[in-house]
């Protein structure tokens, strides 16, 4: 009775239930537009980025509604397409801030993890030549190569047109290239 009067009936007070928020938006709630406009990939990419990762992020369960593959790659790829602030992340996507933290880390991890199977370097040789190129042509050192972005603009597909429809609103491929300091492309992929 003594420990009830100073301690209040702490040991027997019901924890107060957990609030869940409503999650805002999913892979299937948005079409292709929408999708690249929030995430800067299409449907086909997401689904394909999910499936190089979903083994390293996948939760072995749905306790506690943890969030699918699915779901922590599209709040990743919506943090890296915004750079906005974790909690305007969270907000948009109607999670925790802490939860969009989490899902970042975790996607980025899995991504790293697999570099090597997406990104290849050049042999010890050359890269001690490319390095010694750009720094004989520029004054820079330590480079091994010059990467860019472009939108190379194409004729209108008949197959899955929209998904080619870039911001600016014509159609294009999307290509990235890397260039030694010779000039000479490394690396492209559209």
């Amino acid at each position: 009775m003594e420990e009830m009067l100073l301690f209040g009936n702490i040991l027997h007070d019901p924890k107060p239930p957990r609030k869940y928020r409503k999650r805002l938006l999913t892979l299937d709630d948005l079409t292709d537009k929408e999708l690249r406009a929030r995430y800067r990939f299409g449907r086909n990419s997401i689904i394909r980025i999910t499936d190089i990762v979903r083994k390293d992020i996948e939760h072995p369960t749905q306790r506690s509604q943890s969030l699918s593959a699915e779901m922590q790659v599209l709040v990743a790829l919506r943090f890296f397409a915004c750079g906005g602030f974790l909690q305007v992340v969270g907000d948009t996507l109607g999670i925790d801030k802490s939860t969009v933290s989490r899902c970042v880390q975790k996607v980025s991890d899995a991504l790293n993890a697999k570099a090597d199977q997406f990104i290849k370097w050049p042999s010890v040789q050359r890269k001690g030549d490319i390095k010694q190129g750009f720094f004989d042509n520029g004054g820079f050192p330590g480079v091994v190569g010059c990467i860019d972005g472009t939108h190379v603009r194409i004729s209108a597909p008949s197959h899955d047109e929209p998904s080619f429809v870039n911001r600016k609103g014509y159609h294009s491929i999307n290509t990235q290239a890397i260039c030694d300091h010779e000039g000479t492309q490394t690396f492209t992929i559209s």
